[in-house]
């Protein structure tokens, strides 16, 4: 999966897209804000529940430019030796059979994040694809909403929403 999260035209996704194949979803969030300051953590918790992703609140109220705090923050995040190989996780997700189902990756951070944690854990190699919040576009599309998830289901090729498996929080 060298190519990960470098197709964003859903017609090109679509196109190498096998739509006969369930998908089965893994989340990698839980990436989010980790400050240390009471009010800090308020805003990111009201943020969070109002808007999905606390970015969308900093950008809207604040003036935040994403990408820039994407980099400045996600990416920024010394997550080498936080975040290692776990061959236990590597074994289950290889045991899957990709000819049955369709690995596929979902998360409400940037692309570059989530590349970098599956990069991280060893297994970028183990999936076909990945869904993730585009900075690039406002108004954000992210997890809880259904947006998120339908395009989720088009940029997988989901045959049909019954076909979707969703492994995460």
């Amino acid at each position: 999966m060298g190519e990960l999260g470098k197709v964003t035209d859903l017609s090109e996704t679509m196109e190498k897209s096998d739509n006969s194949r369930p998908v089965l979803f893994f989340d990698i969030d839980n990436c989010h804000l980790s400050l240390s300051a009471e009010d800090a953590d308020m805003l990111h918790q009201k943020y969070y529940k109002d808007y999905g992703l606390a970015i969308s609140g900093l950008v809207k109220h604040h003036k935040v430019n994403a990408l820039e705090y994407n980099r400045e923050v996600d990416d920024a995040l010394p997550l080498d030796g936080l975040i290692t190989p776990n061959p236990d996780l590597r074994k289950l997700l290889e045991d899957i059979d990709t000819s049955s189902v369709k690995p596929w990756l979902f998360t409400n951070a940037y692309v570059t994040h989530g590349q970098r944690v599956v990069k991280l854990l060893g297994i970028e190699d183990l999936f076909e694809g990945m869904t993730f919040c585009d900075y690039n576009k406002l108004p954000f599309i992210c997890k809880p909403h259904s947006e998120m998830f339908r395009k989720a289901e088009v940029e997988a090729g989901a045959p049909s929403t019954k076909n979707c498996y969703f492994v995460g929080q």
